[in-house]
Order: C-alpha cells, then structure tokens, then sequence
C-alpha cells in the first residue's frame, strides 16, 4: 500500500506546482455540486419545520437565500472545471513531449534491443492511461470523497448518533473494496503486457505483408496475434467479472443502509433524539451521501490500477539517454576548426564488442582528404559496425577515433555527426512528397539546390517522370517508390547535406547496372569536394574507389 502511494505522489509531481490549481479545481467542483444537495436538504427541513410550526412569514426568504446560494455555487463549479480540463490536458500534452524527447533522445543501442511495436504500446497504450488518472480517474474517485465530507458536516450537526451509524456501514463497504483493489491491479498489469505484444505482432504483420503471405511463418504470426487477442478478451472478461462483483456487493450495501437509515431513524425520532425535519434533511442527503460513497468504493480499484500504466510510463522515463558525449560528460570542448584535417578518419587501434562478442580488435583505418575508399570484407566482420562508430552511435572501447582532427572523446555526438552524410543500406523515406524528403538533408537549402542535389544521385530523371514530379507522395516507408528509387533518393538527401564525409553502407547495393554507373560517375565528380567512404561489396562500385581496405 505504501508503494501505491508513493507511486501516485510521484504521479502528481510530474504536474508541477501547477497540480495545487489541479487540486483547488476539483475541491471547488466538489463543494459546488455537493452545496446543491445541502441546500436542497436544508430547504426540506425548513419546509417541515413551517409546516409543523405554521412561521410561513419566512418561507419566501428561504426559498431566495437557497435560489441566491445555488446560483453562485453553479458558477463556482463551472469556472473549476474549464479550470480543471486545462490542466488536465496540459499535462498530458506534457507527458507526451517527455517521451518524444526520450525516444529522439534514447541510446541507438535501445532500439536494436526493444521491438518498435512495445515503444508504440506504451506510447499510445499506456500513456494514454496514464493521461486518464489527471483526465478522470483522479477527479472520479476524490471528488465523492469531498462531497462525503461536505454532506457530513450538516449531518452530523442534524443527528451525529444516526451519521456516524450510516458512516460505519459505508466504511465496511470501502474495506471490501479495497480487498478487490489487488487482483484488480494485477489483471491491468497482464492488459498491459499483452497489449504490448499484440502491438508488436501487429507492427510485424503490417511491415512484413509480403512475408507472411508467402511463408508458413506469416500464418504463425497471424495465429499468435490472434491468441494473444483472445487472452486479452478473457483478462477483460475477468476485469468485468470483477466490476460486477464490486457493482452488486456496492448496490446490496445500499440497500443494507436505507434499511438502516430507515429503522435507527425512526428509533431516535421516537426517543427524541432528533426531530422529524431533522430526519427528513438528512434522508434527502443520505441519498446523495449513499451514491457518492458508492462512486468512491467503486473507483478507487480503478485509480490504483491505472498506477500500473503510470508506473511503465515511469520505468520507460527513467532508461538512460544518449550522452552528449560517450566519454567526457559535461566536459565536452567543442569542434576546433583550427585541427589538422589532413586525416578526415583516422583509428587508431579500436576495439569494440557487442556485450561479450567481440568485434572489432584494434583495428586501425586512415582515409585522407578527397580520398574515396571502398570497406570490404565478409558478413559480420565489422564493416557497419565501423559506420556506427563514426556516426557515435556506440563509443570505442579502447583505441583513438579522429575526424576532421578532432577526437570523439572531446566533441558531442551531435557535433560529430555533422562531418557525416549517410546513405544506409536500406534507406528510409518519411510520409510526404520527393521534395520533403530530399529537402530533409538541409532544410535551408533552396529548390535549385534540391533538384542539383537530385542530378548528382541520378534521381531527377525518374522524378520528373513521376505523376506529379518533386510533389509525388511516396507513401509509408517510400512505399510506392522501386528500392533503386528509394535509394537515389536518399542519396540525394545525402548530397544535400552537404556534409564533407559521405559515408556508404551498400549504398548502390539497390541499384541496376546504369543507374549504379551513373552514380558512380557522380561520386567521382563529389571526390574533389568529398571525401567518400563506402561500405561495398559489388565490384564495379569497388573499382571507383582510390583505395580498398579489407576487413578480416
């Protein structure tokens, strides 16, 4: 219980000092919704009293004091809830900027370990629970708790023996409740991860459709979403199951107390303890006192279960984020234009491995100024991992890593990868147009600029052939676009850059024979202003190279 309530404080936290205007809203809310009822009840009681007594002379007084009241409690509610629903949804929005940060900002090493479909699943699963504690859940559960208390205060001041009886039984209820709160909490938990992995078969089926119409796997794939959608089904039958239970065990308490209500009442307005009127008010307020007691017992399970989402959300917040330098954190000198760049790579004995296996063993690689240098080597002999390192995507073990002159163990990763432009094996297009996605490499660059840049990867003859030329949507992931297409683009997003490395992960590998000469041709011209470094394997991109350097 201790942990639950440490982990909704932190929830609160991440309001801010905004969350006391949270809280103010929603106490105002209470006391505006509950006055109505007090106001009501009290009107009763004063119309007994008249009618016992015969003082009609204050009737009309009444009636405008309780009209005058109700009024400015009606505005009181409102303006809490504008209030409310602001604040509630500026911390979604908050939470939801958190985790875009985190994911720009996550380490490269994250997303090779964890299936994009479980980042997808807390992001619009979880979080969207989580949302929902500030959204409902929170207000739900405390706003009864608040009108319990408002309907208390004239109940006790009308017939304390009487209350505190009502409120004995009520307790017992919210006991009962809490004992369900557990096994509530547990199945939201299963929800959860199950629901994360149907994101991820489902992320698998979409992006995989060729495969799994074509091999026995994909129907594996298929039959795996589907049990796992059918255990989501019992896990929620078994949640409703529950919420039944709670609803019937809450609905039986009710009528347990109007039973109560009916036979203490009448005791004590037989002994004198309490007059008629007096009974008459707190019966029309018991009702009100009744419902709102229910509301609680009912959606306090619900609030701790709704912890759970907020506690992934948490454990996704805390994963550790790419440093601003992989070596020296906090002192990081910047780029020194006045380096030797005579060497634009040089690496000096490197070493690098994957948790236990090892990659790289000082491997060493120079490549000069305007050099073009092809990586050879066999599959898994480190020639991408070598890209990975010079992009900083993972840091060096041991060993020296120069660009430009300047070590990687004293500039950031961001200013590192501006030396680079990279074109990867298996390129990526955005949804959007040709345009935006060439446009990508340099945002400031202008139209001409674009359509060079699309000359020099070959790009701009296919283009203008296109439906509506620069404008033509390539669809999700480039979809409508052939692989030599996607890859001409991407170098031409590359080449916009303008960076002073380009740097080549079987870039061509996609290309047919023309197209690839042509390419080639284009990278020879960028080599008075380049210098390229290319992962390749074919040999007719090989032979444009001005040196090889091959990888054991």
């Amino acid at each position: 219980m201790r942990s639950t309530w440490k982990l909704f404080c932190r929830t609160m936290r991440v309001m801010g000092k905004r969350r006391f205007l949270y809280y103010g809203s929603i106490l105002t809310m209470s006391v505006g919704m509950a006055m109505f009822s007090v106001l009501g009840s009290f009107l009763t009681k004063g119309l007994v009293d008249i009618a016992q007594t015969g003082a009609y002379h204050s009737l009309l007084f009444m009636i405008i004091a309780s009209v005058v009241a109700g009024v400015i409690s009606l505005l009181a509610y409102r303006k809490a809830a504008i209030i409310y629903n602001v604040e509630a949804k500026r911390v979604y929005g908050v939470l939801y900027e958190k985790i875009l940060d985190l994911e720009m900002n996550l380490p490269y090493a994250y997303y090779e370990k964890h299936h994009s479909g479980e980042i997808l699943s807390k992001v619009s699963y979880d979080l969207g629970r989580m949302g929902d504690i500030y959204g409902s859940r929170f207000r739900r559960m405390i706003m009864p708790f608040l009108e319990v208390v408002v309907y208390l205060i004239p109940m006790l001041l009308l017939c304390p023996q009487l209350t505190l009886c009502l409120v004995g039984v009520n307790v017992a209820m919210m006991a009962l409740n809490m004992i369900l709160a557990k096994p509530f909490q547990k199945i939201s938990q299963q929800l959860s991860q199950i629901n994360s992995t149907m994101t991820q078969k489902l992320s698998d089926l979409l992006q995989g459709m060729e495969q799994v119409r074509m091999f026995m796997h994909g129907k594996k794939t298929v039959q795996e979403y589907i049990d796992k959608a059918r255990l989501y089904a019992q896990k929620s039958n078994r949640k409703i199951v529950i919420l039944a239970c709670l609803e019937s065990a809450n609905r039986g308490f009710d009528l347990l107390c109007c039973l109560v209500f009916l036979t203490i009442g009448i005791f004590f307005v037989h002994r004198g303890y309490t007059t008629l009127g007096a009974l008459t008010a707190i019966y029309s307020l018991y009702g009100s006192f009744s419902f709102q007691f229910l509301q609680m017992n009912k959606y306090l399970p619900e609030l701790i279960a709704y912890l759970t989402y907020a506690q992934n959300i948490f454990d996704l917040l805390e994963e550790e984020r790419e440093c601003e330098n992989w070596y020296e954190r906090g002192n990081v000198r910047g780029i020194d234009e006045d380096a030797d760049d005579t060497w634009m790579i040089s690496m000096n004995r490197v070493s690098f491995s994957y948790s236990e296996k090892k990659v790289l063993q000082e491997y060493s690689l120079v490549v000069q100024r305007g050099e073009c240098v092809a990586l050879t080597g066999v599959s898994g002999c480190g020639k991408s991992t070598v890209s990975k390192l010079l992009l900083g995507l993972y840091p060096i073990e041991a060993g020296e890593l120069s660009v430009m002159g300047n070590s990687v163990r004293h500039i950031s990763n961001r200013e590192l990868r501006t030396f680079f432009a990279y074109v990867p094996q298996e390129p990526y297009l955005f949804e959007g147009s040709v345009l935006d996605n060439i446009w990508m490499g340099n945002l400031h660059a202008s139209y001409t600029d674009v359509i060079e840049a699309a000359k020099i990867a070959n790009a701009h003859e296919f283009i203008v052939r296109l439906e509506n030329g620069y404008e033509t949507q390539v669809g999700e992931r480039g979809n409508r676009l052939s692989g030599g297409q996607r890859q001409r683009i991407a170098i031409a997003r590359a080449v916009l850059k303008g960076a002073p490395i380009l740097l080549m992960d079987e870039a061509t590998s996609a290309l047919d024979n023309e197209s690839e000469h042509l390419v080639n041709e284009a990278m020879r011209r960028m080599q008075k202003v380049r210098t390229i470094l290319m992962i390749a394997h074919r040999t007719s991109t090989i032979q444009m190279a001005d040196r090889v350097c091959s990888m054991e």
